[in-house]
């Protein structure tokens, strides 16, 4: 109804403007350039998206089931990153603590030598946590490629934490000094890190592939 009263209001306003305007070149120009522009307009206006579709029950229900086998998979894998980032904070402490001289290196290597202990047990579970073969071909492909990515990163991650523990063995020392042995495993730390760990797009293009709204402060 707008578009219609806006028109009127348009032709209204060319026709006063025909009657008062002493040049009708100029008039005619004028109504030349808002026809260009105009046609100009509708040829690049965004088309309105087409709607979507109905879908059908049995495509309901396939969707559902796809969304419920992700949902589970999806539960167990943040269990297994809160896990790895547990380990790595806990790593990170022990260094830090025997760098301020507040443990010594017999109570750093009992500590490394556990947490080797569980990062071994957290990347060999997590090499066992594959995709649902009952995903379809789009979304298995993507968590395979997550699972590749967690994969790695959790062996550099043990390996990190495993050459540090080896280090800290007081049978292994060269040095009794506390700065010069804090100093050694800050290096092996530092070049042994994992870059992060990022699944981020994989995980958003399932999500939006199987319609589930992402998660908030994630």
């Amino acid at each position: 109804m707008l578009v219609y009263i806006l028109a009127a209001a348009g032709l209204v306003l060319l026709l006063l403007l025909y009657r008062y305007l002493n040049n009708k070149k100029i008039f005619a120009c004028f109504c030349l350039t808002l026809l260009l522009a105009g046609g100009i307009a509708y040829k690049f206006w965004p088309a309105p998206e087409p709607a979507a579709a109905p879908i059908s029950e049995q495509e309901r229900y396939e969707l559902m089931q796809q969304q419920q086998i992700f949902a589970a998979w999806y539960s167990d894998y943040q269990k297994d990153l809160e896990e790895l980032d547990r380990n790595w904070q806990w790593y990170h402490h022990i260094i830090e603590n025997f760098k301020e001289d507040n443990i010594s290196i017999q109570t750093t290597f009992v500590r490394l030598k556990q947490l080797d202990q569980d990062s071994q047990k957290l990347r060999d579970r997590i090499a066992l946590h594959a995709p649902p073969v009952a995903l379809n071909d789009g979304c298995y492909d993507l968590l395979t490629e997550v699972v590749n990515k967690t994969n790695a990163y959790a062996e550099a991650q043990y390996r990190a934490i495993a050459l540090t523990r080896a280090a800290a063995d007081p049978a292994n020392l060269k040095t009794d000094d506390q700065a010069q042995q804090s100093k050694m495993l800050q290096t092996i730390m530092i070049r042994e890190s994992p870059v992060g760990l990022y699944t981020a797009k994989e995980i958003t293009a399932i999500r939006q592939y199987l319609d589930i709204p992402e998660e908030k402060n994630k």
